[in-house]
């Protein structure tokens, strides 16, 4: 069974790929992308420490924007080091932006607007390779009265989106992209990055009020165009405690489709579940006992997801219901 893997190779895009559209010319080019004296920084971003050492003033800047409330002075143990640094090609004399991870090169840009995403990108596969203390699942994870909702799947089926109007609706955050669950409590821990919303998603979260700031508009891979948006610009008490799990909902974004929630069969819960773990060769047996445990205790849903709004409806109905949780 192989373990679902972060890239750790970014193709650097043409030169044809055009900036952001809406963008002002200094968000696109940031002219703060000449290099500086490199500044560090450290941060405990809930379960993760990070030290971002960068001579970009304007990513410093903006990653710091985003965690400035986790900032601390001291790097701990433990601390993955993310290095930002600017060469020039000898042969075209170009700059490039070289992202290190742990002294690791993990990505290569000669786009600015690619170095931020790409810097939350190298923390992200630092985790997945070098954070062996938590099983981890590839999911965006919110919680309501104490009890966390994981949506777990592969990229492109919103996962990020849904995490993110379930906060303007009042629900607090721990996670995007992984859920961490400690095998000694079961419970999940909070590791409260920020969302990054692709730009298909702009204009439905702007109607529901989110505060995204398109002025900061950014590249990231196939992606494309993306926000970077803090849960604690959305609520300043939005990130919660380590709490439990009370369901698992696999979401399937079908545009224009009517969202539906659908039991989903233990074993076949527990199977993609296991597709979309970042470290389960590592845990192996324990893994997997840990997540057959885990769906024994909660339900596992298929959630069809369409018309923002009314996927949220459904799923505060179905909490609110008590049909999420609890054994079958």
């Amino acid at each position: 069974m192989t373990q679902l893997a972060l890239p750790t190779h970014l193709e650097v895009l043409p030169q044809t790929v055009s900036a952001p559209v809406g963008a002002p010319a200094e968000a696109c080019s940031l002219a703060d992308s000449r290099p500086a004296r490199r500044t560090v920084r450290h941060y405990q971003i809930g379960a993760v420490a990070v030290s971002l050492r960068s001579d970009l003033p304007a990513v410093q800047a903006a990653f710091h924007q985003c965690y400035r409330v986790y900032h601390v002075d001291h790097a701990g143990s433990g601390t993955f080091s993310i290095d930002v640094v600017t060469r020039r090609s000898w042969r075209s004399l170009r700059r490039y932006y070289h992202i290190l991870g742990n002294g690791e090169e993990i990505f290569v840009t000669r786009r600015p607007e690619m170095v931020l995403p790409h810097v939350e990108w190298a923390i992200n596969s630092l985790v997945a390779r070098h954070l062996p203390s938590y099983y981890q699942i590839h999911a965006s994870v919110v919680s309501r009265h104490g009890t966390a909702v994981v949506f777990p799947g592969l990229p492109g089926q919103g996962k990020s989106t849904l995490a993110a109007a379930l906060l303007r609706r009042g629900w607090s955050y721990l996670s995007d992209e992984f859920a961490l669950i400690d095998p000694d409590t079961r419970l999940l821990v909070p590791y409260p990055k920020a969302l990054c919303i692709k730009a298909g998603a702009f204009n439905m979260l702007e109607a529901l009020g989110l505060p995204l700031d398109l002025s900061y508009v950014l590249l990231k891979g196939t992606k494309g165009r993306v926000a970077m948006l803090s849960p604690l610009a959305v609520r300043h008490d939005a990130v919660c405690e380590p709490c439990p799990i009370g369901a698992i909902m696999f979401p399937e974004w079908s545009p224009g489709q009517q969202p539906a929630l659908e039991p989903m069969p233990r074993a076949q819960g527990l199977f993609q579940l296991i597709q979309v773990s970042f470290n389960f060769v590592k845990f192996r047996r324990g893994g997997f006992d840990l997540l057959a445990e885990i769906v024994r205790q909660v339900r596992c849903y298929r959630l069809r997801t369409g018309d923002l709004k009314q996927t949220c409806e459904l799923v505060e109905s179905g909490l609110g219901h008590g049909r999420l949780g609890g054994n079958a």
